[in-house]
């Protein structure tokens, strides 16, 4: 799929932080009729936060994502099958699990490779400028968990991407 424009993510973004929660429920109901087994992820995903502050932020972001890059296809996006979510899961993980063993050097190395690497870096971008809001003084202070909510939202970009 072409790069989707930043300014389709933002516009998705902002439309959907300005509906009503009923609209937004409804909203989040189609993205999981359409994209059940990234919702299934997503959910999965959102569990093992646990109540971290800010993970508030995953599933909506994702929503976000499938919005703006079928606005960039100009139809439904294809139906992620689970299998395609497993093989790019396990991608991430790996990478997860070198940046764990990793210098500071590597690692800095390994996530700017991850970014660049990344066809919808528009998408990945805006995702860590909301998942980093409020961090932005000192990013070492950021949760951990923010770490794994890139992984996730990068699972998802690179599944909608096939």
């Amino acid at each position: 799929m072409k790069t989707v424009p930043r300014e389709f993510i933002i516009e998705a973004w902002e439309r959907q932080c300005a509906l009503t929660s009923s609209a937004s429920s409804a909203l989040m109901h189609q993205f999981m009729d359409e994209q059940p087994a990234i919702g299934i992820y997503l959910l999965v995903c959102d569990e093992q936060l646990g109540g971290d502050a800010g993970s508030d932020q995953l599933i909506p972001l994702a929503a976000a994502v499938w919005e703006a890059m079928t606005r960039m296809r100009g139809r439904r996006l294809k139906s992620v099958r689970p299998k395609t979510i497993e093989r790019a899961d396990q991608v991430s993980t790996r990478t997860l699990e070198t940046l764990e063993e990793s210098s500071e050097f590597e690692w800095r190395e390994s996530v700017t490779s991850v970014f660049f690497g990344c066809n919808q870096q528009p998408l990945l971008a805006f995702c860590v400028e909301i998942l980093m809001a409020g961090n932005e003084e000192a990013p070492e202070l950021t949760p951990q968990s923010v770490g794994m909510e890139f992984f996730w939202l990068k699972t998802v970009i690179d599944c909608f991407d096939q």
